[in-house]
């Protein structure tokens, strides 16, 4: 798909960046993402990040995009494009991760798709104004990758019209910040494996029913926690989607974080990826030829990446041949006006400018053209470097494409579930190894300096890391959280080629 910003586009944004630049001020200007940061983050002031997300609200950047069929819950309408038009300048600005994610960007489109009215009017609107902040209650110490074995009980009392909630999860990003949690729990007695369990919504302010403990992690921080239910309760309205029917909420909840989130998330990581090359270019680490070769390499992939990301996007948008359309219901339009249609092309040549960087300099204020240097550009989506200009492929054959129904949905739209179980594996494991490949990078650029840190280790401030080392840590577990890569192979294996399953006694 080749995202054509039009004249509306630009001037949507025109209006973010004059927002951002405004308000992304003062003590704010504390919380700049720095490399390796991701939403999930425990580093910064809280009070200010909780803060930011009240000012996202009250400026209505929150829940950009959402489905409108049954309201607007306090957010502004915005296309396909203008969508990505946010993102690019929210990450430009180096705006902080944000504590909001996992309200806007998994429930809200879980309760757009499978919640009814009521759950819709209570906690959408106050998402969309940053006032409550939500964590996913998933993985538990025997359940992690193998989600279908989790042994979290819920208990329905028919007569006080609550269940109760016994067990533990695990890997709870945020939990000690968070007001609300959803979480996946056995509801059905007896079953086994997917079946008969619930998707239950839970208020976290149940001192003696809920437990947080935090995870101290490599990086020193602890945005990972450990959550005890001790007969935690939560309100029959509060469940999702039915009785007995989690599974299939959980799953659509994570083709939303797996399959759409990846294009906003490559941002991020080309900016990550030009702070590296720069570093390397001051170092003088790209002078040596292998390091050199997978500076380009690690431009390559992202740029795959992202040409993976918009076809699986144009394909699950675009059934059948017809036009691609964004949430507005308009046609996506090429460059020369025309409505995209089926697949798009993945022309290296028409592809949209990501607006994330400026070119680098060199010492006499030109722009830095040639091989590694090249890179530091646009990594996501600028210009192809002369190098690799003749290898892009001007457009992908027929049977290299994703079926016509492939792909995850919009955020926020009425089906955020795949109609390609192997698109959100796929996505997964190309950005996970990618991201774990770019932190041992940013070491090696720095060669024997990554080993001291930013200042010397007093009793006071016995663990301080940069940057790229915090990038270093934290992607060690990029290939594990969310789903290892071994039980996305085993995905692809068994749902896409229909391999025989593997034995799971």
């Amino acid at each position: 798909m080749d995202f054509a910003f039009g004249p509306e586009d630009e001037r949507f944004r025109a209006e973010a960046r004059d927002w951002l630049a405004e308000h992304f001020t003062g003590p704010f200007t504390v919380l700049e993402q720095q490399p390796g940061g991701h939403p999930g983050e425990g580093r910064g002031d809280m009070a200010a990040r909780r803060a930011w997300e009240r000012e996202l609200g009250t400026g209505g950047w929150i829940g950009v995009g959402w489905d409108r069929t049954d309201g607007a819950y306090g957010n502004r309408a915005a296309t396909l494009t203008q969508q990505v038009v946010w993102a690019e300048e929210y990450a430009r600005a180096g705006a902080p991760g944000r504590l909001g994610h996992i309200g806007e960007n998994l429930l809200a489109p879980t309760l757009l798709a499978h919640g009814d009215s009521a759950q819709r009017a209570r906690f959408l609107p106050a998402i969309a104004r940053g006032e409550e902040l939500w964590c996913q209650g998933y993985s538990e110490p025997d359940a992690g990758s193998d989600l279908a074995g989790l042994r979290t009980r819920a208990v329905l009392d028919p007569a006080a019209g609550t269940y109760r909630i016994t067990g533990q999860k695990i890997w709870t990003s945020l939990a000690h910040e968070a007001d609300w949690c959803f979480v996946l729990a056995r509801t059905e007695e007896g079953s086994q494996r997917h079946h008969g369990l619930s998707f239950l919504l839970v208020p976290m302010d149940q001192p003696g029913r809920i437990e947080v403990r935090p995870i101290r992690q490599l990086t020193g921080t602890a945005e990972f926690n450990e959550v005890f239910f001790d007969g935690a309760v939560a309100r029959a309205e509060h469940l999702v989607g039915g009785a007995g029917h989690g599974w299939r909420v959980a799953m659509s909840l994570l083709a939303v974080e797996r399959g759409v989130s990846t294009l906003v998330q490559q941002i991020g990581f080309a900016q990550e990826l030009s702070r590296v090359v720069r570093l390397a270019l001051e170092t003088g680490a790209a002078e040596e030829p292998v390091l050199r070769d997978r500076l380009v390499r690690q431009w390559a992939e992202l740029k795959a990446m992202r040409w993976n990301a918009l076809r699986t996007l144009g394909a699950a948008q675009n059934p059948a041949g017809s036009p691609a359309r964004n949430p507005a219901g308009s046609p996506v339009r090429d460059r020369g006006g025309s409505p995209v249609r089926d697949h798009a092309q993945d022309s290296a040549g028409t592809s949209a400018q990501d607006h994330t960087q400026d070119p680098v300099q060199d010492p006499a204020g030109s722009p830095v053209r040639d091989h590694a240097r090249g890179l530091a550009q646009e990594p996501a989506g600028g210009p192809v470097p002369d190098h690799a200009r003749n290898a892009a492929p001007r457009r992908a054959a027929p049977h290299d494409l994703p079926p016509r129904n492939a792909g995850p949905q919009f955020p926020g739209s009425r089906d955020p579930g795949p109609r390609d179980p192997g698109a959100p594996s796929v996505a997964k494991l190309l950005w996970g190894g990618w991201h774990q490949r770019l932190g041992e990078l940013a070491v090696q650029v720095r060669g024997a300096a990554a080993a001291l840190g930013p200042e010397r280790w007093t009793t006071g401030r016995p663990y301080e890391l940069d940057a790229f080392q915090r990038l270093f840590l934290f992607s060690r577990a990029d290939t594990i959280y969310g789903g290892s890569d071994e039980i996305q192979r085993t995905i692809i294996a068994e749902r896409v080629l229909h391999l025989p399953k593997e034995s799971r006694r």
